[in-house]
C-alpha cells in the first residue's frame, strides 16, 4: 500500500517548472545565477532568459545557456519583461530569479511542498547578501532593505508583499489575475500580489528559504533600489510623505546605524528620503 506521505511526493513531482531568469546588463552575475538554478536537487524542465535591452555581452551569455532566450529591443522596464516571461513559459511553476541572485541547492525542494494547497500563489524567502559581498553598502543594504537581522519563529508566514528576486509561483493563478502589468518599471510584484490577493490567493514567506544577492550596488544604486522597494506604485511623494520618510529614517533606520556605531551607513540612511523626494519629483516633471 502506497502511504499518504509517497502520494503527494509523487503528486508534487507532477509539477512542471519553468526557470525565468529576467536580466538587464548583468554579464558579471548572470552565469553563476543560472548555474545556481541549474545545480537545483529537484528538476527543472526549462530555463527561460529574457533580456531587457543589454548592452554588455548579457545576451550571449543567455542564449548559450538557457532553453528559450528572448531580447527586448530596448528597455522595456521590468513589468513587461515579467509578464512575457509568464507568457513563455510552459511549467504549472515558475521559478523567478534576478539576475543578480544565487539560490541555494535545495530551494525547489524547500518550497514546492506548500503547493499542495491549491490557493498558494507564491512561496519566496529572505534575502540575503552573499558572503562573497562585503563593505559599507551590502552592510548598509542587509540591515535597512533586507532585514537580515530580524528573527522569524514559524515554518510559513502570510505576507502582504509579492518579490519576486527569488519566488516560486503559479503560473495559473498568475494568469487568472491577468498577469503582470506591462506598463510598470517598479512595483510591478506589489501591485500583482495585491490583485493576487483579492482574488482569493495567499503569499507565503518562508524564513528558512534564503535567497543571496551577488549584487555589487553603488551609492546611487542602492539609494534607487531603497526608493523603488519603497516608494509605492506610482513612485509620488508629497512633502507630508516626504515628512514622513525623514522621521523613518532617523527612527528606526540612522538609530539602528548608529546603536551598531556605523556612522558611515547612517549617512546613507539619512540620503534615502531626500533622494526618494527628488527622485519623485524628476519623474513627476520629466517622466510623467
Amino acid at each position: 500500500m502506497v502511504g499518504y506521505g509517497t502520494r503527494f511526493n509523487q503528486k508534487l513531482k507532477q509539477f512542471s517548472i519553468t526557470a525565468c531568469i529576467p536580466c538587464f546588463n548583468n554579464d558579471q552575475t548572470l552565469s553563476t545565477v543560472i548555474n545556481s538554478v541549474v545545480s537545483q536537487k529537484h528538476k527543472i524542465d526549462e530555463i527561460i532568459v529574457i533580456d531587457d535591452g543589454s548592452s554588455d555581452s548579457s545576451k550571449i551569455i543567455a542564449q548559450s545557456k538557457s532553453d528559450k532566450f528572448y531580447a527586448n529591443d530596448t528597455n522595456m522596464g521590468r513589468g513587461y519583461t515579467r509578464k512575457k516571461a509568464v507568457e513563455s513559459a510552459s511549467g504549472d511553476l515558475i521559478l523567478f530569479c534576478d539576475a543578480t541572485n544565487v539560490l541555494p541547492v535545495d530551494f525547489l525542494n524547500k518550497a514546492i511542498r506548500f503547493f499542495r494547497d491549491p490557493t498558494v500563489a507564491a512561496v519566496s524567502g529572505r534575502i540575503n547578501n552573499h558572503s562573497n559581498i562585503t563593505g559599507i553598502i551590502p552592510r548598509w543594504r542587509g540591515r535597512h532593505l533586507f532585514k537580515e537581522s530580524e528573527s522569524y519563529q514559524r515554518e510559513s508566514i502570510p505576507v502582504s508583499n509579492l518579490t519576486t528576486y527569488g519566488t516560486l509561483m503559479r503560473r495559473s493563478s498568475i494568469e487568472k489575475v491577468g498577469n503582470f502589468d506591462a506598463s510598470l518599471t517598479h512595483s510591478e510584484d506589489h501591485e500583482l500580489g495585491r490583485r493576487l490577493m483579492n482574488g482569493g490567493y495567499s503569499l507565503l514567506g518562508i524564513p528558512s528559504l534564503v535567497t543571496y544577492s551577488i549584487r555589487r550596488d553603488t551609492l546611487t544604486s542602492v539609494l534607487e533600489r531603497y526608493w523603488r522597494w519603497n516608494g509605492g506604485i506610482d513612485g509620488k511623494m508629497g512633502l507630508p510623505d516626504y515628512f514622513r520618510a525623514i522621521k523613518a529614517s532617523f527612527k528606526p533606520m540612522i538609530q539602528q546605524d548608529l546603536k551598531s556605531r556605523d556612522f558611515a551607513s547612517a549617512l546613507i540612511s539619512f540620503a534615502c528620503p531626500h533622494y526618494g523626494y527628488l527622485r519623485a519629483k524628476y519623474n513627476e516633471f520629466f517622466i510623467k
